[in-house]
């Protein structure tokens, strides 16, 4: 059963490497699209943990959606793959070290646009504090880490 909030409890943990060394850690978001989205469609921002910035074009952030794994300018270009409403997304992030067990503030910038609107009504600014007009999250979750 999925968690009603946007990032998910199920999920968070810190990611390893063949030779047990953590790499970087994942957490599971839902989308509350009623349509689901087509990753074209998607906005991806930023991850911030504690205050550390992970940005989304700097080859720490990638998008696990059906069990296959994207960047951000590989989903911006694929209009084919579909992120079913029914299904959470795996967001990894590559980190030296992961997280260490104990509690985390975990934030997430991201967004999509609507097929049927002009892309001048979904403008997305991951620098902005201030979310768009249409379709834009910040999430906020303290998590877990155990």
């Amino acid at each position: 059963m999925r968690d009603p909030e946007i990032i998910q409890y199920p999920g968070f943990r810190n990611i390893y490497d063949d030779a047990g060394n953590a790499i970087g850690f994942e957490f599971r978001i839902r989308t509350n699209y009623y349509r689901g989205v087509y990753l074209s469609l998607l906005h991806v921002g930023r991850v911030t943990v504690d205050g550390e910035e992970f940005l989304p074009n700097s080859g720490a952030i990638t998008w696990i959606i059906g069990g296959k794994e994207f960047t951000p300018a590989e989903m911006a270009e694929d209009n084919v793959t579909h992120w079913p409403v029914t299904e959470t997304a795996i967001i990894r992030v590559k980190k030296p070290g992961g997280l260490a067990q104990g509690y985390h503030d975990v934030w997430l910038r991201w967004g999509h646009r609507a097929s049927y609107m002009p892309p001048s009504m979904t403008v997305f600014n991951d620098d902005s504090t201030e979310l768009g007009r249409s379709g834009d999250f910040l999430s906020k979750r303290t998590m877990l880490m155990v």
